[in-house]
């Protein structure tokens, strides 16, 4: 039997990717890591989109007010999970789970070279079920830059230490040098978790429009993947769930006639007994 060297599998997949052993491989891993953590990307996301708009919150608020507190624990919650130090390093970890959904999603959606442009938009006329699966894969591919960027900073915010070690190793620091790229890297990647510098949007000079519309984007983008996560829980159930149950349920359904009969020729042997 051939083996296939990477140059055909790369081939074949540029093609047919759905005869892929690796994408199947990986849509697997999609799958499962999706399942595992959708309710936490679900959280992180909502509450994101909502502090986006965290200083006009507190600005809108009394200091002493409950809406206020219920702000700064939200901020809470989203940073470190309510748990500190460790909560933001199982954020850092989570962050780094979205970033596989996020890889592998890209190589699950790409249909082939005769149709990837089909795959750009959201076709007309296919039913409920196909219209989820394509949703869920046209939002993956459109909002793909702005979730690295969340997932990327996010865990440099769960583990900086780890990403500036990387920095001094890649690029090590020299006495006299002028700043590092790496430095500046870092520094941008932390702002763009936020989408905005000292309360404004990334790049407006001052509120206004411009600081408005950079938020109402950004806050967008982090409601993507909680859109993922619920058309990924609605394809999850009609594929795999529901079918499971169905099947369950017949099995049942089965069984039952040969437990009635079974019974009834138990009573009939017992009555044909105590004749005797």
């Amino acid at each position: 039997m051939s083996r296939s060297t990477p140059s055909t599998l790369w081939a074949r997949w540029l093609r047919q990717p759905q005869k892929v052993w690796l994408r199947r491989a990986l849509f697997q891993v999609h799958l499962w890591i999706g399942v595992a953590i959708g309710l936490y990307v679900l959280m992180i996301s909502v509450t994101g989109s909502v502090l986006v708009y965290r200083n006009e919150l507190y600005n809108a608020t009394r200091a002493d007010s409950l809406a206020y507190r219920l702000v700064s624990r939200l901020l809470e919650l989203h940073d470190d999970l309510l748990g500190g130090e460790a909560g933001r390093r199982v954020n850092g970890l989570g962050a780094v789970a979205i970033l596989v959904l996020a890889f592998t999603g890209l190589v699950i959606w790409w249909p082939g070279l005769k149709t990837w442009r089909r795959s750009l938009t959201l076709p007309r006329g296919v039913g409920w079920r196909r219209a989820i699966w394509h949703l869920h894969s046209l939002i993956g591919f459109w909002t793909l830059g702005s979730t690295v960027i969340l997932a990327l900073s996010g865990a440099y915010l769960g583990f900086p230490d780890a990403f500036q070690s990387l920095a001094d190793r890649l690029d090590p620091l020299k006495a006299g040098a002028a700043p590092r790229v790496s430095d500046d890297i870092i520094y941008w990647l932390a702002y763009l978790h936020f989408g905005r510098i000292n309360g404004i949007g990334i790049p407006c000079g001052g509120p206004g429009v411009c600081d408005q519309t950079v938020k109402a984007i950004w806050a967008m983008c982090g409601l993507a993947p909680a859109v993922l996560f619920v058309t990924g829980a609605i394809m999850w159930w009609t594929r795999v769930v529901r079918p499971r149950r169905v099947q369950s349920e017949r099995r049942v359904a089965d069984q039952r006639p040969q437990v009635s009969s079974a019974r009834r020729s138990g009573r009939a042997k017992g009555r044909a007994e105590s004749v005797h």
